[in-house]
């Protein structure tokens, strides 16, 4: 998930109960008080439908595939109108305020790509890693227990995992995918965040992206930390990319983060910055741009929040200093 990723989702979740997390595995238990465990009239009381209306929920998908930047292609399994409703409902009343992990970015309500990228910046060594399939290899499983854990009784638990996966797993393109990926994990975030500060390196995890940066460039370091990342991984089900999405980067290499230039302070990187000056010119001339006027916009809104949120200033200057 990088800059190109953010800026599809620049537009566009709102409330519901907020619980703290405290088990080990991430997920805060209901309390003892809370016996039975919340049920199938509760739930559809909180989604403002009839048991009735809940339970035939249709749950079925179309499936196609979109290509992607750096090669090959990616799978996404829309819902069919009725269950994307109410995976929006779910998303909102049920979802929206529970606990994340602090390292976690994406997705989340003021995070943007620039928080995850500024932990890492003017750091001696910058390390990038990359979850493989990682909707897909988020089970159901994993789902079902996330929502016995918050107090749903087993039926609603195994209805709302239900409506909320597909094929076993979480769909990329469901509505309530992204928000559940981070909830779940929980736990796998803290473990390597546990994991990278005894590394005396910073962590954040956007989607699938994990990055971490050191304060040191210790000989060792790097090849000891991705040994443990891969060996907690392995314990949720996942894998890393072994191939050019697995970069270590010191302070001569360029060091990106979600799409941004980290070696000093956060940017846009400088090659996009003199196109989009570049645009703008040729526009405000009249002439042709290889960019339309609103896709112009669009990415200076960009640059502009990237600026701002990086420096407390702005908007982003006209010429570089």
């Amino acid at each position: 998930m990088g800059l190109f990723d953010f800026l599809r989702r620049l537009m566009g979740t709102g409330g519901a109960e907020t619980r703290p997390i405290d088990r080990a595995d991430g997920m805060r238990a209901a309390p003892a008080s809370a016996t039975p465990q919340r049920g199938l009239a509760e739930l559809a009381r909180r989604l403002d439908l009839s048991p009735e209306e809940l339970q035939g929920i249709p749950t079925g998908y179309t499936e196609f595939q979109l290509p992607k930047r750096s090669g090959g292609h990616r799978r996404i399994a829309a819902p069919v109108p009725p269950l994307k409703t109410a995976q929006k409902r779910i998303l909102r009343r049920l979802l929206a305020r529970l606990q994340v992990h602090p390292c976690c970015m994406g997705f989340e309500k003021g995070k943007s790509i620039v928080h995850n990228a500024l932990p890492h910046a003017n750091r001696p060594v910058v390390l990038r890693m990359d979850i493989r399939d990682f909707f897909p290899t988020t089970t159901d499983q994993r789902v079902r227990e996330y929502f016995d854990a918050i107090g749903w009784d087993r039926p609603a638990a195994d209805l709302l995992t239900r409506l909320c996966t597909h094929k076993g797993a979480l769909p990329q393109g469901g509505p309530t995918s992204p928000r559940l990926s981070n909830l779940v994990n929980y736990r796998l975030d803290a473990r390597l965040a546990a994991t990278a500060a005894r590394h005396k390196a910073a962590y954040t995890r956007y989607a699938d992206d994990l990055t971490f940066s050191f304060a040191e460039d210790v000989p060792g370091q790097v090849g000891s930390l991705i040994s443990s990342v891969k060996a907690i991984l392995r314990d949720y089900g996942y894998r890393v990319h072994q191939d050019k999405k697995l970069r270590v980067a010191r302070r001569h290499q360029r060091q990106v983060v979600t799409g941004l230039v980290v070696n000093d302070g956060v940017a846009l990187p400088r090659a996009t910055r003199r196109t989009l000056r570049a645009v703008a010119h040729r526009l405000e001339n009249g002439r042709p741009a290889t960019l339309t006027p609103a896709q112009y916009a669009g990415w200076r809104a960009l640059w502009n929040m990237v600026y701002q949120q990086a420096t407390g200033a702005g908007p982003a200057p006209s010429q570089d200093s």
